[in-house]
């Protein structure tokens, strides 16, 4: 009788490629991206007036450039593996927490060489930049999690964390297009707690979202 049922419930299960899932996220995060180029440009420019310069020339700007996407790469290894019902991974995130450390460790000696000169840790944009990079990824945010929710991850918390931390770094790395600021300090603190909101922001989602 069991093995009978068994066989009906299974008799017209197609097989599905080993990475099926990457590739399904991998789609989720390209149209997430489409949409947060316009979506970036038009928030920031209202939000401003005008979108900052970046400094194209300024080695700060290929600084910012690699430490956002360093995040939006550590993410997107995490988030396959913890959208699994088995799923367990942490090297993304342990890696994710070394390099905010190396960051505030690089921005801290930079910063003390300056006097502690409080430009150097708030720049011009301190209390909007948190805000902006968590705005810039909520399009990837969003699209992700609408993604995920086919998924069955083993924790939905620590799946959403992971698509907050790829959204946010991927945001942070959009933001940083715009952004003016030249400071290691600046970068360690606000750039980090930009994405570190976006992917709390994720954690909280996905505790409703991707639950199964």
């Amino acid at each position: 009788m069991t093995d009978d049922l068994i066989t009906r419930l299974s008799s017209d299960l197609a097989p599905v490629s080993p990475r099926a899932m990457e590739r399904h996220i991998a789609l989720a995060l390209a149209i997430g991206a489409l949409i947060t180029l316009p979506y970036a440009w038009l928030v920031l420019d209202l939000w401003i007036g005008r979108p900052f310069v970046p400094l194209w020339g300024d080695g700060m700007f290929a600084m910012k450039f690699g430490y956002t996407l360093a995040f939006a790469l550590f993410g997107f290894a995490a988030v396959p593996a913890l959208s699994r019902p088995d799923g367990r991974i942490r090297w993304p995130l342990v890696a994710a927490g070394l390099v905010v450390l190396l960051a505030l460790g690089l921005g801290t000696m930079n910063w003390m060489g300056g006097d502690w000169a409080m430009p150097m840790l708030m720049g011009q944009t301190a209390m909007v930049c948190p805000w902006l990079i968590t705005l810039t990824g909520l399009p990837v945010l969003t699209v992700l999690l609408i993604a995920m929710r086919r998924l069955a991850p083993r924790s939905p918390s620590m799946a959403g964390l992971a698509a907050g931390l790829l959204a946010g770094g991927f945001g942070a790395w959009v933001y940083a297009f715009f952004c003016g600021e030249n400071s290691m300090m600046f970068i360690a603190v606000w750039y980090s707690l930009g994405i570190a909101l976006t992917a709390l922001a994720g954690a909280a989602l996905g505790r409703i979202l991707l639950r199964w």
